[in-house]
């Protein structure tokens, strides 16, 4: 094993998923909060990759307003990406109250209820979204895969000189 120091992780992205915001609402109730910060900043604490910098006031804000500790936020474990999906319950009564709203069939109750339901699962569709693309992009700025791309370059750049 290697003697390293421990790589800090963000929890964010599923924090934001859970309080259902999305990094520019986090943005304004910090702003809100009296903490100015770059938005930038809460989009690299959304990252896969180990974070490099952790601004305490930022990480410190982010959990007074969402009533959270620090280990909700930052760990030291590598997160584990688990698509967030709507309950069985909640996915029954959804697909039950598409298939009535599709024959015009429901109530004023029941489509608050649809409303409701169906903008949870757009939520939990998005923040996988998100979960996903910033996984992807840590994938892609991985070293070794830098470096692999960058021998790909050269060696073609070497074959097109040399005809």
């Amino acid at each position: 094993m290697r003697n390293s120091l421990p790589l800090a992780y963000s929890h964010l992205p599923k924090m934001l998923a859970k309080h259902r915001l999305k990094v520019s609402d986090l943005h304004e109730k910090l702003k809100a909060f009296g903490v100015n910060v770059n938005q930038k900043s809460l989009y690299r604490l959304t990252a896969a990759k180990p974070l490099q910098k952790i601004d305490a006031r930022i990480v410190g804000a982010i959990c007074h307003i969402c009533s959270v500790g620090i280990q909700d936020v930052i760990t030291f474990e590598k997160p584990n990406p688990v698509l967030a999906k709507l309950t069985v319950a909640e996915q029954k009564r959804l697909d039950y109250l598409m298939s009535r709203h599709n024959d015009g069939k429901l109530n004023a109750r029941e489509v608050r209820e649809f409303d409701e339901l169906s903008d949870k699962a757009h939520q939990l569709t998005m923040a996988n979204a998100r979960m996903l693309v910033a996984q992807r992009r840590g994938l892609n700025s991985a070293p070794s895969l830098r470096k692999a791309s960058a021998r790909k370059r050269n060696s073609t750049r070497r074959v097109a000189s040399n005809p």
